[in-house]
This record gives C-alpha cells, structure tokens and sequence, in this order.
C-alpha cells in the first residue's frame, strides 16, 4: 500500500500502522488487516500479487 495522498490507519497482526502522503507498507499473502482513511481526499494505491494469474481474451462486445 502506497498513500499518494492524505492518511491512513492499518491494523495487520494486532499491530497499529499510521501513515501519510509518501508512506509504503508491505505485507505478506495471508496477512490479515484492515485500513481506513483519517483524513478528507485520502488516495492510496494497492499493489496485489496472486500465484496463479490466468490471461483470458477480451471477448468482443
């Protein structure tokens, strides 16, 4: 998790995380938590990785 913008709180394995504009936390696979915004206009980006991704073709509308 990436906060472009704004602030947030995390909680991940009974540990508190506050982080702001520019903050980076990373977790592993199964690692339960919950976050939520602290402040208006908050942005944050999520990168997810699976093990297994399947590519499927765009089907034609």
């Amino acid at each position: 998790m990436y906060v472009a913008d704004g602030a947030v709180e995390i909680e991940a394995e009974g540990r508190a995380y506050r982080l702001g504009r520019g903050d980076t936390l990373y977790l592993t696979g199964g690692v339960r938590h919950r976050w939520r915004a602290t402040v208006p206009d908050t942005r944050i980006v999520v990168v997810a990785v699976a093990e297994h991704i399947e590519a499927v073709r765009d089907r034609k509308r």
